[in-house]
């Protein structure tokens, strides 16, 4: 009887997995995310209540700070550079209000967020350096344009090996998520946990986060700031038609 119940119970847990992963349309990259032409990082606001650093080569916390404890927060939040901030707000917290919260500095229909991990041992069990653990992934994302309405927003793709390729490897996945098709906002929010993540194997220690860097993208993929392709042709072929226009009436006045 007992064995019925736990066949039963497997079997429930299984079918619960599946309809979880089946309701995420996201993309797997083995690789590392490419920065876009011209991208800048997202300018840290509000939000961290610890901070550190993690050398590229090994998971460790040395508790170290780019510079002065007065501007800890905002010199380790404002570039990608193996120095975090963090949110310790969780395990899973669903308030982007108390979580690490950054201007894009323009319109962004995505944001992607370089995170890094500040643990090995005791989070990986078997793992080993050059092995991703499971705290490579303790965040959500949420984005606003008023710092008061927020939306979550939606994983698309994540990449297995981060920002910087093996063997650096204490950066986490780095993850990019989007708001529907024609939204933008101006604001972002990186809280702790993982709510909804694809990878239950990384709930291990969503008490807080390590965020290096974010930036905001345009819904081409592009960075937030610089023209797309299709806009510079335009404006090249606008600019052209007045140059041929000035030089048409100098010859009239000739």
């Amino acid at each position: 009887m007992k064995m019925k119940w736990w066949f039963l119970g497997m079997m429930m847990g299984a079918a619960f997995m599946a309809s979880v992963e089946s309701a995420w349309a996201y993309t797997i990259v083995s690789g590392t995310f490419t920065d876009p032409a011209g991208l800048t990082f997202g300018a840290y606001l509000s939000g961290a209540e610890g901070y550190g650093s993690t050398p590229p080569t090994i998971f460790t916390w040395d508790g170290a700070c780019a510079s002065g404890a007065g501007t800890c927060f905002q010199n380790n939040g404002n570039a990608r550079d193996w120095f975090w901030i963090q949110d310790t707000s969780g395990p899973f917290n669903t308030n982007p209000l108390t979580g690490l919260i950054y201007d894009l500095g323009g319109q962004a229909n995505q944001v992607v967020v370089f995170p890094l991990i500040d643990h090995l041992a005791d989070a990986c069990g078997p793992c080993t350096n050059g092995t991703v653990g499971p705290e490579s992934w303790e965040y959500n994302v949420y984005l606003s344009n008023d710092l008061v309405n927020w939306a979550a927003a939606t994983l698309d793709t994540y990449y297995t090996e981060g920002w910087s390729p093996n063997p650096n490897i204490s950066d986490g996945y780095t993850t990019v998520w989007v708001l529907g098709s024609g939204q933008t906002a101006r604001y972002v929010s990186v809280t702790a946990g993982n709510n909804g993540n694809p990878d239950l194997s990384f709930l291990y220690a969503s008490f807080d986060n390590e965020i290096d860097a974010v930036a905001g993208l345009t819904e081409q993929g592009g960075a937030v700031g610089v023209p797309e392709p299709a806009t510079l042709l335009l404006l090249g072929s606008g600019l052209a038609g007045i140059a041929a226009w000035k030089k048409k009436l100098g010859r009239k006045e000739v």
